[in-house]
């Protein structure tokens, strides 16, 4: 009984999804600014990367982040990170206070089923340290391409198997939508059919 209502939902499904083939416009999830904040907030809050920049060891932190998607209709997502880093300069630990501005294009893994970001480009950095402000580009760019490496293998959004709503989902080509502050998956048709 359980396998015939499974299939009865994924024809339902797959009915749905036809009838929509035309327009391209069904979208099966939507993931909001606020929820993506949300989420890569409590993932990144959470790293706490020993590493060397310029030779010297730092251990950094991501303080606080905020993601904005499709900012001016841009076909990607602007990442606002203020992080910390104590730099180990011989027996003396430095503050470091970074704030940096990435730009990543999304993209959903159909493989992994999952959304995540590449093509990470520095945007903006700040520094300050022990009473000095300004722009060092070579840390910046180290501790850019650290969150880069953090961010490109962490998933903005994976579908859950255990789901029944994601588990129909699991076998249909699925494409990635950007919107101002919204990611949406939807179908993905072939043209011409």
């Amino acid at each position: 009984m359980l396998a015939l209502q499974r299939y009865c939902w994924l024809f339902c499904l797959v009915l749905l999804l036809t009838s929509c083939s035309q327009t391209n416009q069904l979208a099966l999830y939507r993931l909001s600014q606020a929820e993506l904040n949300q989420q890569l907030s409590q993932q990144l809050q959470q790293l706490a990367q020993k590493a060397t920049v310029a030779g010297l060891p730092l251990k950094l932190q991501v303080k606080q982040l905020d993601v904005q998607i499709a900012p001016q209709g841009k076909p990607d997502v602007q990442l606002t990170l203020d992080t910390a880093a104590l730099v180990q300069l011989a027996v003396v630990q430095l503050p470091v206070q970074l704030k940096l501005s990435l730009s990543a294009e999304p993209y959903f893994d159909q493989q992994r089923q999952a959304v995540y970001l590449r093509r990470f480009q520095l945007l903006n950095s700040e520094m300050a340290a022990g009473g000095m402000q300004g722009k060092l580009k070579p840390l910046s760019a180290d501790v850019a391409r650290l969150l880069q490496q953090q961010l490109t293998q962490m998933p903005l959004y994976r579908l859950d198997p255990n789901k029944l709503s994601h588990r129909m989902l699991l076998n249909i080509p699925l494409q990635l939508q950007l919107t101002p502050g919204q990611i949406s998956l939807s179908p993905a048709y072939q043209q011409g059919g």
